[in-house]
């Protein structure tokens, strides 16, 4: 039987043989979160997994690093026990990405800026914010309009990927610029494209016997 986000309620939902998830947590991970399954033990799981690491970083409501799905139960499983994933099938979506050297934005967070990010012109906590343009001042507050990423590079690269060929290359300032004018939003985070960061392009690298090698 084949279900799309069912939501686990203890000794009343039947394991399923495959689930499908595509709700995510806004990057909390814990007790609170809603528990979809149960999973049978050797059932399939399919996801769609969003950018992690930057792209929460630079969305301000996000109290996280990375965004996650919501836990699944796996039937049988226990409080304590190991889970053995095998991955069966991996597909890259994106045709391109970017990331870097990462520096904080003093004023706009609390202490942790993974988690605790704010707005420091209308001061509201975790604000939802949107694009505007492109580059290091993109990400603004709904609420005032103001700059509001707590994070930005120090130093950073756009790489685009040729699934075809098994080859990526680090692109300059132009591309990039293009690349950000067309960032699409996934899920509720914003796309790190946006920032159209480009200080080493000329740089490749090919998926070579399974491992990444850089092209000299």
């Amino acid at each position: 039987m084949k279900i799309e986000n069912q939501d686990y309620a203890l000794g009343s939902a039947n394991a399923v043989d495959y689930l499908m998830v595509n709700e995510f947590s806004g990057g909390i991970v814990g007790p609170s979160q809603r528990m979809l399954g149960p999973l049978k033990n050797g059932g399939t799981l399919k996801t769609g997994t969003p950018p992690g690491c930057w792209g929460p970083m630079i969305t301000p409501a996000f109290q996280g690093g990375h965004e996650v799905t919501l836990p699944v139960s796996i039937e049988g499983a226990e409080v304590g026990d190991a889970v053995a994933l095998k991955i069966k099938k991996m597909k890259v979506t994106s045709i391109a990405t970017s990331s870097g050297a990462m520096s904080f934005v003093e004023g706009r967070y609390h202490g942790d800026p993974f988690v605790a990010k704010y707005c420091s012109a209308c001061g509201t906590e975790q604000p939802a914010s949107y694009v505007e343009g492109i580059g290091e001042d993109a990400i603004r507050c709904k609420n005032c309009d103001a700059e509001v990423s707590a994070f930005e590079f120090s130093h950073g690269y756009v790489i685009v990927l040729d699934e075809e060929n098994k080859v990526s290359l680090t692109v300059n300032q132009e591309i990039a610029n293009k690349l950000a004018g067309n960032a699409n939003e996934l899920a509720a985070q914003h796309s790190i494209l946006s920032l159209a960061r480009a200080d080493m392009p000329g740089v490749a690298a090919h998926k070579l016997f399974g491992k990444l090698n850089r092209l000299d």
